[in-house]
């Protein structure tokens, strides 16, 4: 196992050499895939064996690199793929390179064999046979009470050598029972199952007792990976629970948590005799999507999970990290191979490597095919609240949901999901509100003066408030103060915060809350950026963070490449620079995820996006109260989404005095098949439903970003935008700044529109904090034009 960091890096710029030797030989379509492995090993994690659970990738491959060295194996050519950035839809079925609806059993049969053997081309590795050739020993034979617990080897495949040790808790009396089948680790649950009625059967294929990891070198030929390796581990174990008459045979459940999670829902897929799944808190590599796994959505990403445990997932996975798109497969497709048996979903919403969103977008996919297979009653979904690790009461009541199945109880169950919009639903409720749709306004390559702009600036500012639709009256708080620690949200508990030093935290909460009931924290520079204390009657410049897709946990975390939190060493590098930070969870994410699923119910004719921008203005207006605040020095700084709120907020809010904004937009008009920039907004996350209308046409929509930047101009915006961003349209985005340097030369500012296109992927990395920071820094040293201390409009 190579753990040394001169080694990976050894290794690393070996495979750039050999890379550019074989560029020169390089024939037809070889050389754009040389480039494209050239960013990948860029952009992953170069450092395998990041956690003591890792081992070797393959056989002979110790690490990825050597796997890379070794084979030479190139990317694929993601020219020639399509890119799917929603997931791939499991009811279709491809024909002559075009995607036909599944009608029939028998197609729904074909694409379950596609499914199969693209999973385990990119993901998971080819699994044997079956073997024929199951030798039994009972290694131990007794009893407590009333229930015999027998310990039991299995042998089969070359010369009896592959192994899986299996312990089984059988009541006594009348049978055929159902069997409630998991890990080693998972032991406990099985116990509580047998006071259920169940078999417990708990397996060697963990971290804690793993009989499969022999099977990497007894079978040679196949690459399978050690999560499949459990899987197919796990169906030896069926086909030795068949031959008991205690067995009920239709009625074989398999449950794990977490890596053993992933593995139970693997054995279920590839499996046909296992009648039902429960997956607790799987993640990514689970049933969270990889496409939905990228930085933007703050969950375990590929480069991350692969990098920990280099030797569950096969190589060829990490060439799609930053391109997850094109993966002709994904977990959802996984999970429809289960359709029609039962499969339960169970995870905590709020848990720290996973996206309580993104699993709901797999249900929702699943269930279509469970609904064409008239099995809806089939799938399940359970959540939680709390951090990774499993209760009693919840693994109690997984075994409800099986007793349901099982036809052992009539109890009904209910789903309760969080993000249960479409826009169909939407439209079909709340469309009627919509009257008259606008014509769109689009920026003039030129302008007589700022009076002739400021004209159309009102066309578009009414037109962003019709899409964003109208806010409800309501009335500001008597007061915005600190409040007591004890007072503040329980789940900041579960998720954490980011943590700073050198910085003085104020919590924002209930009974002196921001806006409608907001909490918040406010970091504050307890020294200037001379090193100096603040003076007491200092006032500092403020930033406010708005996060990415993190549904889970808001602000609590960032990407990091280095494992770390991203969003602690941003703010600590703005505290540095004798910066403020306050920081909240949008709406919808983190703390407040269970304020939205009734949104549109509640405001028929407003936004969630709307909401996400009023409760910027709020914070202004909280900020604003603070004599530590520099009033006229208040910033956003934007994370994907997040950078999408704060150029709204800014192009309605002339205090805000600045802007950054990372990964933030592509434009709607461009919206393709590649770019989904549009239903993004209407379709997928419903912040903005009344895009919705223009799905068909975007070229049609009644604005764009860059009519929304020009509405910033003259004060200072920064837009760092990827070059490997997979949503943006890099060039359309470089064409809407064009479009708005126009109107920032009008004002005289044109330095004050920055366009930055670091050759990254769409993730704030720490090499991006200078830039930022010094943003911020330089902008707070004079007045800043368009605001109340510049030259107002």
């Amino acid at each position: 196992m190579v753990r040394n960091s001169k080694i990976n890096l050894l290794l690393f710029l070996s495979v750039i050499f050999l890379l550019e030797g074989s560029l020169v030989m390089a024939q037809g379509r070889k050389k754009p895939q040389q480039e494209y492995l050239k960013d990948i090993l860029q952009i992953n994690v170069a450092q395998d064996h990041r956690h003591a659970i890792s081992r070797r990738i393959t056989v002979q491959d110790s690490t990825w690199l050597d796997w890379l060295h070794r084979t030479g194996e190139l990317p694929p050519d993601f020219d020639k793929m399509p890119s799917r950035p929603f997931l791939p839809e499991p009811l279709t079925i491809l024909k002559n390179g075009k995607d036909y609806p599944v009608k029939t059993p028998a197609e729904w049969q074909e694409k379950r064999e596609w499914i199969k053997e693209q999973f385990q081309y990119w993901i998971s590795g080819k699994v044997p046979p079956a073997p024929d050739n199951l030798q039994v020993k009972v290694l131990s034979d007794k009893k407590e009470g009333t229930v015999r617990i027998q310990t039991i080897l299995l042998r089969f495949g070359p010369d009896h050598k592959a192994q899986m040790t299996l312990e089984l808790m059988i009541l006594e009396g009348t049978g055929p029972l159902p069997v409630f089948m998991t890990q080693w680790t998972h032991r406990n649950w099985a116990q509580l199952a047998v006071r259920r009625g169940y078999i417990g059967c708990v397996y060697a294929a963990a971290d804690s007792k793993d009989d499969t990891q022999a099977y990497q070198q007894l079978y040679p030929g196949y690459d399978f990976t050690a999560l499949m390796r459990r899987a197919w581990g796990a169906s030896r174990v069926v086909d030795y629970l068949l031959t008991r008459p205690e067995v009920n045979k239709n009625q074989i459940a398999i449950t794990g948590h977490s890596r053993n999670g992933k593995q139970s829902l693997w054995a279920a897929a590839f499996d046909d005799r296992i009648a039902a799944v429960i997956t607790s808190s799987c993640g990514t590599g689970g049933i969270t999507p990889f496409r939905y796994s990228d930085p933007q959505y703050c969950n375990q990403t590929i480069d991350d999970i692969c990098s920990n445990a280099a030797h569950w997932f096969h190589p060829r996975l990490r060439f799609f990290f930053g391109r997850e798109d094109k993966l002709p497969i994904d977990q959802n497709l996984l999970l429809a191979l289960i359709a029609p048996r039962a499969l339960l979903m169970h995870y905590s919403i709020v848990e720290r490597q996973l996206n309580p969103w993104a699993n709901e977008q797999t249900y929702q996919s699943v269930k279509k095919v469970y609904g064409f297979l008239g099995a809806e009653e089939k799938i399940g979904v359970l959540t939680r609240m709390g951090e990774h690790a499993v209760a009693t009461r919840d693994v109690e009541k997984t075994i409800d949901y099986l007793d349901i199945q099982f036809k052992r109880s009539r109890q009904p169950w209910v789903n309760n999901l969080y993000y249960n919009y479409t826009f169909e639903d939407w439209q079909k409720n709340n469309g009627h509100l919509v009257t008259a749709k606008p014509s769109p306004v689009v920026l003039q390559k030129k302008y007589a003066d700022t009076t002739a702009y400021q004209a159309q600036r009102k066309e578009i500012l009414n037109r962003l408030n019709w899409l964003l639709g109208p806010e409800p009256s309501g009335v500001k708080p008597a007061e915005v103060a600190p409040t007591d620690l004890s007072r503040v949200d329980w789940i900041d508990g579960i998720t954490g915060r980011p943590k700073v030093s050198g910085a003085k935290v104020v919590h924002i909460g209930p009974y002196t809350a921001i806006g409608d009931h907001l909490s918040g924290m406010l970091y504050l520079p307890e020294k200037a950026a001379n090193g100096q204390p603040n003076q007491p009657t200092g006032k500092v410049p403020v930033v406010i963070y708005l996060h990415q897709y993190a549904y889970a946990h808001g602000f609590a975390f960032g990407y990091d490449k280095e494992r770390g939190n991203g969003n602690s060493k941003l703010f600590q590098d703005l505290i540095n620079r004798g910066i403020a930070v306050f920081a909240m969870d949008m709406f919808g994410f983190g703390t407040r995820n269970q304020e939205a699923p009734y949104f549109y119910q509640r405001f028929p004719a407003w936004s969630k996006m709307g909401k996400m921008v009023s409760d910027v203005k709020a914070c202004v207006d909280a900020l604003e109260t603070f004599a530590t605040i520099d009033k006229s020095k208040i910033f956003l700084l934007g994370n994907t989404i997040g950078g999408s709120v704060a150029i709204m907020a800014a192009a309605q809010d002339s205090r805000i005095a600045g802007v950054a904004a990372v990964a933030a937009f592509s434009p709607w008009r461009k919206s393709n098949a590649q770019y989904e920039s549009l239903r993004n907004y209407s379709h997928l996350h419903g912040f903005m439903p009344r895009l919705g209308f223009y799905a068909g046409q975007p070229a049609t929509a009644p604005v764009d970003f860059a009519e929304i930047m020009s509405c910033i101009a003259p004060r200072p915006l920064l837009l760092i935008s990827p070059e490997l961003d997979r949503h943006a349209d890099l060039a359309a985005v470089k064409q809407s700044v064009q479009a708005v340097a126009g109107v920032y030369r009008l004002y005289n500012q044109p330095q004050h529109l920055q366009l930055q296109t670091p050759r990254e992927i769409n993730r704030l990395t720490t090499a991006m904090h200078p830039y930022i920071t010094a943003f911020f820094k330089s902008i707070s040293s004079k007045p800043v034009p368009g605001t109340s201390e510049g030259a107002g409009r």
